[in-house]
């Protein structure tokens, strides 16, 4: 039942991310507020029906769920931020506050393997270093420091937490490919890795959108909301996949 109720949540949200996209557009309003309301609503519901449908108690289903209502969280308090720094700030603290519980559920996966120990791998502080390094020349680059001052640093901290994210889905991609473990690993990885890629892409395009002075094109605004919306999605399948409290 609850896998049904899955796969309906996912065929409303993608008309339903439409619509906000149109709502959104040139600037927020109160339809796109409502309508964004109810699609981070609904892929909480997905993490929710998902662990439903397994008879998922698992601790791995429980951080990824916390992360996408702190996800929801930080979506209603960015969309109503105005001139003054409160909502943008509690917005990135939620949304950092929900990667943690990513990483958290995504090294829980990695030490089932059997193959991996330690929190990090020599790759995943490469992955880390290199995002963090261009998000720093880029801000230089751009003198998004001077221009943005405290917004740019908070930013650059979230995003140092969104790197340790997609190194973390990296590193799991890598041992399931490299080892095998069994076929619900494989999805796992395959559920968190294009998630994690996509979050990536979201983020990094929306840090562009609010460092950059000029007006925010529609094409940029589309690639941002499509794939963090995605993102959210197959992150909450991935719990269709864990079945263990003691593996998870």
């Amino acid at each position: 039942m609850f896998n049904i109720l899955f796969i309906i949540a996912v065929v409303v949200e993608i008309p339903l991310v439409a619509l906000f996209l149109k709502y959104y557009w040139p600037d927020r309003c109160k339809q796109s507020f409502i309508t964004k309301v109810v699609c981070s609503l609904i892929f909480v519901l997905c993490g929710v029906f998902a662990a439903k449908e397994t008879g998922n108690n698992s601790l791995y289903a429980d951080y990824m769920i916390w992360g996408l209502v702190l996800g929801m969280a930080g979506d209603l308090l960015l969309h109503a931020m105005t001139t003054k720094m409160l909502p943008f700030i509690l917005g990135v603290v939620a949304f950092l506050i929900g990667h943690i519980f990513y990483i958290v559920a995504i090294q829980r996966a990695i030490y089932t393997t059997a193959f991996s120990t330690g929190a990090f791998v020599w790759y995943e502080l490469l992955i880390v270093g290199v995002i963090v390094a261009v998000a720093v020349i880029y801000c230089i680059k751009t003198n998004a420091f001077k221009r943005k001052g405290a917004m740019t640093y908070g930013l650059l901290a979230y995003g140092v937490v969104l790197a340790i994210m997609l190194a973390k889905a990296v590193r799991l991609v890598i041992d399931v490919i490299a080892f095998g473990v069994n076929d619900n690993m494989y999805m796992i990885a395959l559920t968190v890795g294009f998630g994690a890629v996509l979050f990536f892409l979201s983020d990094a395009s929306l840090g562009i959108i609010l460092t950059d002075d000029k007006p925010v094109k529609r094409g940029m605004r589309i690639f941002n909301i499509i794939t963090y919306y995605a993102a959210q999605v197959l992150l909450a399948a991935s719990i269709f996949f864990v079945f263990s409290r003691e593996l998870y």
